[in-house]
């Protein structure tokens, strides 16, 4: 394992030949930037603050339990258990905002692991140890999300990505996005409603303003590829998952027209899964499961 002093913090720092991801375990097990030669694919800000890491557009952060907005009568930020009791529901969970612990680590890949604890019951209230693995290849990226269910009770959850690709905004119409599903959907913020319509492209300049903020509903993700035909680089998705299926959704956003990112964002269900249930896992007692997906960056 190498620690390196990256911006004041102590990371992990993986290598594959040219390949290179620096990692924070004690920030949400989170991949801060990752870069083949001199491309960095995900980004990290210059600038970030660290004292409040959930607000820097950088990196992926991890999502689990919950992914986005979660909703209980019309209330944000809220969900009901299969108990009946409502508790709070942190925007895309709580993992992103924890401290994993190392698992195992070598030269091209790290697992990290979170356990249930008072912090994490307060709002979900399960016994469960969620394991992240990132594996580095010379191109690739692969990420494995392993949920176990240690406790008595069914175990509900859902888990996501939120990658934030170095595409700034003056490159927007230089990219072009190929994104196949089967719907496209919005969530409406005063009551949590998932609204589905049929989908107008399935390939487009990323400057098109559809793709901001978009849910994209049971995407192909093996078919999902960003272009860039200038330079011939690629940045495109495989879903390693053992069983088909898993991910439920592909989230399109930026934050500002000017931003200097894009994000596509495979998710394992749709926002306030513990209400509509599009996607929602559920594990039972003493069993697990896993779903992966991989990124590869290749110029042509």
């Amino acid at each position: 394992m190498r620690l390196t002093n990256f911006q004041g913090q102590p990371v992990i720092e993986l290598q594959n030949g040219p390949s290179r991801a620096l990692v924070s375990p004690a920030h949400g097990a989170r991949l801060l930037r990752w870069s083949v030669g001199d491309w960095e694919v995900v980004r990290w800000p210059e600038s970030a603050d660290w004292s409040k890491p959930q607000k820097v557009r950088g990196g992926n952060p991890v999502l689990f339990p919950f992914i986005a907005r979660s909703f209980h009568d019309n209330q944000i930020g809220f969900w009901k258990s299969s108990d009946g009791t409502v508790r709070p529901a942190p925007m895309h969970g709580f993992a992103r905002d924890s401290a994993f612990s190392i698992v195992t680590v070598d030269d091209s890949s790290v697992e990290m692991r979170l356990e249930a604890n008072d912090t994490t019951r307060a709002v979900y209230p399960f016994d469960f140890r969620f394991e992240v693995t990132l594996q580095l290849g010379v191109d690739s990226l692969e990420v494995i999300y392993r949920v176990a269910n240690t406790g008595q009770v069914a175990l509900p959850w859902s888990a996501g990505h939120h990658f934030y690709f170095g595409i700034p905004a003056s490159e927007r119409a230089d990219w072009e996005l190929e994104l196949p599903c089967r719907h496209w959907a919005s969530q409406d913020f005063s009551t949590g409603e998932i609204q589905l319509r049929d989908p107008s492209t399935a390939r487009e300049a990323l400057s098109n303003p559809d793709w901001i903020d978009r849910l994209h509903v049971l995407p192909d993700l093996d078919r999902i590829q960003l272009t860039h035909a200038s330079t011939g680089r690629t940045i495109s998705f495989q879903d390693t998952s053992p069983q088909s299926g898993s991910w439920h959704c592909a989230t399109t956003w930026t934050e500002k027209p000017d931003s200097d990112f894009f994000c596509v964002e495979p998710w394992s269900a749709l926002p306030n899964a513990a209400a509509n249930g599009f996607g929602l896992q559920t594990t039972r007692p003493g069993e697990f499961l896993e779903i992966s997906c991989q990124i590869l960056a290749r110029t042509t």
